[in-house]
């Protein structure tokens, strides 16, 4: 039986990123799994209760601690000397971090890099450069770099990051795929009601200030229906979100859903202003409900979102753009749908998860036998 470790920097990243996959791979595969994390969201049982294998939780610190993350960097060469994989596999930024040096100084083969996106995407000058520093030195001394979008992959290259040589992505991109099983179009009664949908976490960065922008422009906001659905990162951002909802009394705000696919199911628009995203694995999940998906055009989502397709990409904060947009739509929501039927068959075709699954174990236990 083939043994894979998989690290990251929490618990919650398993469950959420890794939806269906990883019972895929101990199931359908018969892959002996181990997953490595932290656990400050508390999701640990959680994800033990998915019996997809063994889970090792370690006191990994979502930001940045000098004499906590030197330890744990200790703690986990000492696992790797005495647990040996066929395949080590790390993502998520403290995860990448940590996984990349104690697997390549405990010697351990077949170290694979999963990059799903720069926490750094918007920082400036020296610190922009000292993070960038750190991405080098942890993908280039992973034997596999595998990026979840072509887009995100030019970058790193361009910026001289990566060479080419050592930068893959499987397939159309994603790392998740989209369960055509669970996301898929309903029918819908019209009325007069538009539906948006916000999904993901509500923070600064994915957008929730945009969010208010946007809703502050509209003409209109009659009929207007629109659900707020993630958890809330830090205090700035409950602000933001409380202001959103005393300000607009057509926003409903739900932390936590165990079935998001109800939710894309019933929306009209699924408006996805994320400042950063390595792919956007949220847009095909609209696009496979024939819910179109409005963002930016920024790196990650020009893979997730095929533009006039599955949905719009804007320049970035162009609020004036986006909620003239909204106001079109909402004046005839049919003519607005009909202009993005094809958008379920597109990420179908392309983003089919056992696909994506079958493809991404093929490469780990592949790179297993060089």
């Amino acid at each position: 039986m083939k043994k894979i470790c998989f690290i990251m920097t929490d618990s919650s990243q398993f469950n959420i990123l890794c939806r269906d996959q990883l019972e895929y791979f101990t199931n359908e595969k018969k892959i002996d799994i181990t997953l490595v994390c932290g656990n400050w969201s508390n999701e640990s049982e959680k994800l033990k209760s998915r019996n997809v294998g063994r889970v090792i939780i370690f006191p990994i610190e979502r930001n940045i601690s000098l004499v906590k993350d030197i330890y744990m960097l200790f703690r986990l060469v000492f696992f790797f000397i005495f647990n040996r994989f066929d395949a080590v596999v790390y993502s998520s930024p403290k995860g990448l971090l940590l996984g990349s040096l104690s697997s390549f100084l405990a010697f351990h083969p077949n170290r694979i890099a999963l990059v799903r996106g720069r926490a750094y995407e918007n920082f400036k000058g020296k610190k922009r450069w000292f993070f960038a520093l750190l991405d080098k030195i942890c993908l280039r001394i992973s034997d596999k770099v595998i990026f979840i979008s072509n887009t995100m992959r030019i970058d790193y290259i361009e910026e001289k990051i990566l060479p080419l040589s050592q930068a893959a992505v499987i397939g159309k991109g994603s790392s998740n795929g989209v369960n055509t099983d669970k996301y898929f179009p309903v029918k819908k009664d019209i009325d007069n009601n538009f539906n948006i949908l916000v999904i993901g976490r509500v923070c600064r960065d994915k957008g929730i200030f945009d969010i208010y922008e946007v809703l502050s422009r509209l003409k209109s906001r009659d009929n207007l229906s629109v659900k707020i659905v993630g958890r809330v990162e830090d205090i700035e951002s409950e602000n933001m979100l409380k202001k959103v909802l005393s300000d607009f009394n057509c926003v409903e705000y739900f932390s936590h859903t165990q079935q998001p696919q109800k939710y894309f199911q019933q929306a009209d628009l699924h408006l996805f202003l994320t400042h950063r995203d390595g792919f956007g694995n949220v847009a095909i999940e609209a696009a496979c409900c024939s819910v179109p998906t409005f963002c930016y055009d920024i790196s990650g989502l020009k893979d997730s979102v095929e533009q006039n397709i599955s949905g719009i990409r804007f320049n970035f904060q162009d609020f004036d753009g986006i909620s003239q947009a909204i106001d079109e739509a909402m004046l005839n929501k049919t003519l607005f749908l009909n202009n993005f039927n094809n958008a379920s068959t597109w990420a179908k075709t392309n983003f089919c998860s056992y696909k994506v699954w079958d493809q991404y174990l093929d490469f780990y236990l592949d790179s297993s036998k060089k």
